[in-house]
Formats: C-alpha cells, sequence, structure tokens
C-alpha cells in the first residue's frame, strides 16, 4: 500500500501529532483516506476513534485529548510544519517512507514499536534484508579497529550489507570497510539527514547513497539528542538479522543496541577481546559470558554465523509471506 504524495502530510499529521497506532492508519488508509480524515468534524473525529477502539479493538488512550489537539491544530502551523519539512526533503533528495510504503525495510516493520515514517537518501535494496549491524564504541583500540573492519569486509564477501549507527569509531570503521570492499551499507543516524552527526563522517555520504542507504527517524534539520542516539538502535537492531558488537566499555551505549535487539529476538555476537583487562572489553565479555551471545574469534566463526543468519533471513522470509495478508475490508467502522 503506497501513501500518495499529497496524502502523506496528513499521514504524518495522524501519526505523528496525533500518535495514532498503525493497525488505526492502516484502517484509514484502507477504508477512508488520511485527507477526508482531516476534514472531520471534532465529534465526527471522535467517533471515528471511538469505533476503531470498540469494534476493532484497537488500544487508543486519551481519545478526548486527542480530538481536542486535532481539532485545533489540523488547520494550523503545524501542517504548514510538516509541508515545509516535505518540501525540504523533495529539494535535496531526501524520500520519506511511510510504514506502509513498499521501500520501507520489510525487517524493520516486524520489530515492537517500529517508526511510522522514516527518512532516506540513497535506495534499500530487496537484497538489504540481508543484513547484519556491527557497532561498538567510539575510541576502539588497535585490535578493536582492525576486527570491525574485517568482519565487516568477510560478511560484504558474503553478500550481506552492513548496518552500523553511522557514529565514530567501530561504526565508521566497519561501514568504510563494506564499501571499500565492494559491498553495500545501511547508515543508521539519531541526526536529521541534513544536520548529519557526526559532521566528520560527511565524507562517507556520496559513497554511500550510492551503494545503500542513510536513514533518519528525525526530520531533515533536527539535531541529535540523548535519546535520539538512544533509540536510533532500535531501528539499527531493526534492520538487520543479528547484531556483532566489536568492543565498549560498561558505560558504552551499545548496551542499547543489545537491550532492543534482545526484544526484537536478533542474535548477539560479539568479537572475542584478546586483552580481558581492556575497559572496551567489557561488552563483548559480558555478552559472551553473562547473555549466552555468540563468539568470534575466526574467520570461521564469521561463516558459521552468516549461514546462521541465512537460515533465520529464509525463515523471515516465509513467515513475512504468510502474514502478509490485507485486513478485512469491512465498513462497519465508517458508518456515521
Amino acid at each position: 500500500m503506497q501513501i500518495l504524495k499529497d496524502s502523506l502530510v496528513d499521514y504524518i499529521f495522524l501519526s505523528r501529532e496525533i500518535s495514532l497506532p498503525l493497525q488505526a492508519l492502516q484502517i484509514i488508509s484502507e477504508r477512508i483516506s488520511f485527507s477526508q480524515v482531516m476534514n472531520f468534524s471534532e465529534t465526527k473525529f471522535k467517533k471515528l476513534l471511538t469505533n476503531l477502539k470498540e469494534r476493532e479493538k484497537i488500544l487508543i488512550r486519551k481519545i478526548d485529548e486527542r480530538v481536542k489537539f486535532f481539532a485545533k491544530n489540523k488547520n494550523s502551523d503545524v501542517l504548514g510544519r510538516i509541508k515545509k519539512d516535505l518540501q525540504i526533503c523533495e529539494k535535496n533528495d531526501i524520500k520519506c517512507l511511510s510504514y506502509f510504503d513498499s521501500d520501507f525495510p520489510q525487517l524493520l516493520k516486524s520489530i515492537r514499536k517500529p517508526p511510522k515514517f522514516i527518512f532516506m537518501r540513497g535506495e534499500f535494496k530487496l537484497a538489504d534484508e540481508k543484513a547484519v549491524a556491527i557497532i561498538g564504541t567510539r575510541t576502539p583500540t588497535k585490535y578493536g579497529s582492525k576486527m570491525a573492519k574485517l568482519v565487516a569486509k568477510r560478511f560484504s564477501e558474503l553478500g550481506f550489507t552492513i548496518v552500523s549507527g553511522f557514529a565514530r569509531g567501530i561504526d565508521t570503521l566497519a561501514m568504510k570497510s563494506a564499501l571499500d570492499n565492494g559491498g553495500r551499507a545501511i547508515g543508521v543516524i539519531a541526526s536529521g539527514i541534513l544536520n548529519l552527526y557526526p559532521k566528520e563522517n560527511e565524507v562517507l555520504v556520496s559513497k554511500l547513497v550510492n551503494n545503500g542507504a542513510l536513514i533518519s527517524e528525525r526530520f531533515p534539520l533536527k539535531s541529535v539528542n540523548k535519546i535520539s542516539l538512544q533509540i536510533r538502535n532500535r531501528i539499527t537492531s531493526g534492520i538487520g538479522l543479528g547484531n556483532i558488537f566489536v568492543e565498549g566499555t560498561k558505560f558504552s551505549g551499545t548496551k542499547w543496541q543489545f537491550k532492543f535487539g534482545r526484544e526484537q529476538g536478533k542474535p548477539a555476537i560479539a568479537v572475542e577481546p584478546i586483552n580481558l583487562d581492556s575497559e572496551q572489553s567489557f561488552i563483548p565479555k559480558w555478552i559472551i559470558n553473562e547473555k549466552n551471545g555468540y563468539k568470534i574469534s575466526t574467520i570461521e566463526d564469521i561463516d558459521y554465523i552468516a549461514e546462521m543468519l541465512m537460515e533465520e533471513y529464509v525463515c523471515r522470509k516465509r513467515k513475512h509471506l504468510k502474514k502478509n495478508k490485507p485486513i478485512s475490508k469491512q465498513t462497519s467502522v465508517l458508518k456515521y
């Protein structure tokens, strides 16, 4: 189901500002239209939400508050700001993909609380569903740097797309190694695409968008913040089939990647450290020894894990084909 360009502003308003659940948005798209809903009166909009909650069993909290916000802002500057952001996207070759667009990454759709829309420069191809995330510290050791590049190179040779959080250190090294060796990479950033963080990675953007994609959940000019850095990890993990942790201290933000990956049922894999006393060895030791994660210490380990992830990929594709059926076309919810 593709959302038309003219309806995208309304979709973003209803999904982001009114915070309608995805199931409600899907029903609206298939049975009415977003533009029609935007013309509803306060009473009619409340009736729609009430019917969705009662008849469709959709969890919609604080209906009255949402209705008041809808009535107050549906003709306000909020819509104007969304339109302006989408115009900026168009001028800078940035796509805004809704959850329902065919180009939206399929694995990302299956996670708990997926983004309702994402911004993208470049292209996410069908082959990019066979992906693995490689993440770690911003200040790697020489060993960590070497292993990040080696692991990324080998997975690229095996046909995997490398996903990273676009951060300094391990993330950048893995992404660059994939691109330098003829592979593909996906960078998931915590800032807007036109307010790139970190700035020094601007030199990678051209090569990345020609051989992968740059993805963000934030509007193009938005800056990075603590929360966006954390929740970005659910997308980095969500796009890939598994998460490979190279190095990280006890206080490393990569723990968020592990948390989201565990919630999503993604395998946790760690590069075996050689200096067990190094602060940067904490995350891999923790994953291997305490979290029952897989271990990489040889090329053969990489090949074994790649084979395991391929089996997971095939299983997920089969489940998707069975599950991906349109919802019922009943129209009772729309009778007013």
